[in-house]
């Protein structure tokens, strides 16, 4: 609880953003929400908001997300702060001889009407109207994030008062990957929450695999961690997790027609106490 305390602490500053370990970037005018977590400053350039995501296009609670944002910095001051990488570059289109579109991928740090700064990310996620995705190129406050979206989660606050969004039992995820039908490496592989128990924990050289309760024999589902992702692995040991409860997010697919979520960073997977709140 002290450590919230303390990050709730910094939201409230009145003498300015404490972006602490981030590195101060740009700073502009709201002009334009996109969704619930993008939107553009008066220079042009748009900003994708750094380790959360929200419901987006025809999505369940995709309106009140981008509402919630337009709410709080439409039209106001920001300061965007880096955690991680800070461009994203789009690839360009078939024919098209132009620049590629980029965004700035920060946190952003609004001055309300009464001049007092406080932190997008905290506010869209203790609302409800985001989830936390940190990526393993950008997480520098998922800790802080997550055990704002607990709270969020608890009291089914926003998106986290519909089905959509509640965790996913493992036979609901893989009849999830099945659907989307592609790898869960592809970019637009559905991103979802899945808790239940590890059943079998294995590791290998290049690779872990930690086979869920809760599926078929005929059909397991599989959490995965490859290649680079798995060498970078710094968090708790994927080889011990047999028979423990997780929280893990992540894009779903399959392979080999066996379903998978496939995790890029420590951050993306929560080992849960038996006491701990869904």
């Amino acid at each position: 609880m002290r450590r919230l305390a303390l990050v709730i602490a910094l939201f409230v500053a009145a003498c300015g953003p404490q972006i602490d370990e981030l590195e101060r970037g740009e700073e502009g005018r709201v002009v334009r929400a996109y969704s619930g977590d993008t939107l553009e400053l008066e220079s042009g350039l748009r900003v994708f908001l750094a380790e959360i995501d929200a419901p987006r296009g025809d999505a369940t609670y995709a309106a009140q997300a981008q509402g919630e944002l337009e709410a709080l910095a439409l039209h106001r001051e920001v300061l965007l702060a880096y955690g991680g990488v800070k461009r994203w570059v789009g690839r360009p289109r078939e024919g098209d001889t132009g620049t590629p579109p980029e965004a700035a991928i920060a946190h952003v740090f609004v001055r309300s009407e009464g001049g007092r700064w406080f932190w997008l990310q905290h506010e869209l996620v203790t609302r409800g109207a985001a989830f936390v995705r940190p990526r393993r190129d950008n997480h520098a406050r998922t800790e802080a994030l997550l055990e704002l979206e607990a709270h969020a989660r608890e009291a089914e606050r926003g998106l986290w008062g519909r089905r959509d969004y509640r965790p996913l039992t493992t036979r609901t995820a893989t009849n999830i990957a099945i659907e989307a039908g592609g790898s869960c490496l592809r970019g637009d592989a559905p991103y979802r929450i899945i808790e239940a128990r590890v059943a079998e924990a294995r590791t290998f050289e290049r690779r872990a695999s930690l086979t869920l309760e809760g599926a078929s024999a005929e059909a397991p589902f599989t959490i995965v961690v490859f290649g680079e992702n798995f060498s970078a692995w710094d968090g708790p040991s994927l080889a011990g997790l047999s028979g423990a409860r997780i929280r893990a997010r992540g894009p779903l697919g399959m392979f080999r027609d066996q379903a998978q979520l496939c995790l890029e960073h420590a951050s993306q997977l929560e080992v849960l106490t038996e006491d701990q709140p869904t």
